[in-house]
């Protein structure tokens, strides 16, 4: 059994996914490791990529159309760690002695928790996330594509099983962050966006206008997104306090 799984999620990373792959892999002379890549089937080149590092027993790789929260639940199943990392993704570059740094602050002080940690001076969403493989099963990714990490720390902590940790930059963990920016140009596509954040938001019951009222076009597509959930009957059981704050402990 290894000490530590690393779940990816790829999808068109092919601009950074061998760098990315190369940075966790270096982890291996440190921890013993594996690395699981669920593809969103993507049509950049990624998979050639990935099929080639798997056929050179440097990963397991998966090929799956869903969304994040479904492809992370994806990884977690095919895992064999004792510990998970969690939102390694493949547009990032990571720096394994600054992860190892992570792993050695995490079992000195928050072992048995699932600890998250971010940048939160920036706009950036990048976040990694440990926790023990037996607690994460038993909370699951749940299948939504947005605050997918939201949803398990707030039923983590409601466990009392949530730690964040404010981001190492002695030791970073990551080499090179990518600034998370729709793929999607133009009006008609960023509100398709809005509207399928909208949706997770309110399936998972995070709030959508904490600060009090928006503009009418976002309320709009608020409402509309709520009767979408309403229609297919797709809400989940909601987190225990909506209100949660991932900066806090």
């Amino acid at each position: 059994m290894v000490d530590y799984s690393i779940c990816m999620l790829c999808y068109n990373d092919a601009e950074r996914l061998k760098e990315s792959l190369d940075s966790v892999l270096a982890l291996s002379d440190l921890v013993s490791i594996e690395v699981i890549v669920v593809d969103n089937l993507s049509n950049d080149g990624s998979m050639e990529i990935l099929h080639d590092y798997q056929q050179r027993g440097l990963i397991s790789c998966i090929e799956r159309r869903c969304t994040r929260g479904r492809g992370r639940q994806i990884a977690l199943e095919a895992s064999r760690g004792k510990y998970i990392l969690a939102h390694v993704d493949c547009d990032d570059v990571f720096s394994a002695p600054g992860i190892r740094d992570l792993l050695l602050r995490y079992h000195r002080d928050y072992e048995g928790m699932i600890l998250a940690t971010k940048r939160t001076a920036v706009d950036e969403r990048s976040n990694i996330t440990i926790g023990p493989a037996d607690l994460l099963r038993s909370l699951g990714w749940r299948d939504v594509n947005w605050f997918e990490d939201w949803d398990i720390w707030n039923r983590a902590r409601a466990l009392g099983k949530y730690r964040f940790l404010e981001y190492p930059e002695s030791i970073p963990p990551h080499k090179f962050v990518k600034v998370r920016v729709s793929r999607r140009k133009g009006l008609w596509s960023r509100n398709v966006m809005t509207f399928g954040r909208y949706r997770d938001m309110y399936r998972i019951g995070r709030l959508v206008f904490p600060k009090g009222d928006a503009p009418l076009g976002q309320r709009l597509l608020f409402n509309l997104a709520r009767a979408d959930v309403l229609l297919r009957h797709s809400k989940l059981d909601p987190v225990p306090d909506p209100s949660f704050d991932s900066n806090r402990t």
